[in-house]
């Protein structure tokens, strides 16, 4: 462990809340559609987590060597767990916010 969880500042988690999305999905936050009120944390929210997969990039999901009923359960259910983290950890609450470590603990999991 070279420390860096403990030197994590809460704006820092949050820019990884904001980069699962971007990575998973294929959209910046600085998009056209996302404009005003309506944010990519938003849209991705709207979507978990019953469509998650409706606002992933088709590239991700396509990228697997098993059958398409296979790859969509197993894809969505990674992709519901990582979304959730990119969720908490750009809640708009900053009390809500999770801290490095909590990530890490949960990142483990996935």
């Amino acid at each position: 462990n070279l420390g860096w969880p403990e030197r994590c500042q809460p704006t820092d988690v949050y820019s990884y809340g904001i980069l699962i999305p971007e990575v998973f999905t294929g959209r910046k936050p600085t998009d056209e559609q996302f404009d005003g009120e309506f944010s990519l944390r938003q849209w991705v929210a709207e979507a978990f987590p019953v469509a998650i997969s409706d606002v992933i990039d088709s590239h991700v999901l396509n990228k697997s060597n098993t059958t398409p009923i296979e790859r969509s359960a197993a894809m969505n259910e990674l992709l519901v767990m990582i979304m959730e983290i990119g969720l908490s950890c750009s809640s708009v609450s900053p009390n809500e916010i999770l801290d490095m470590k909590e990530v890490v603990v949960v990142l483990r999991r996935v």
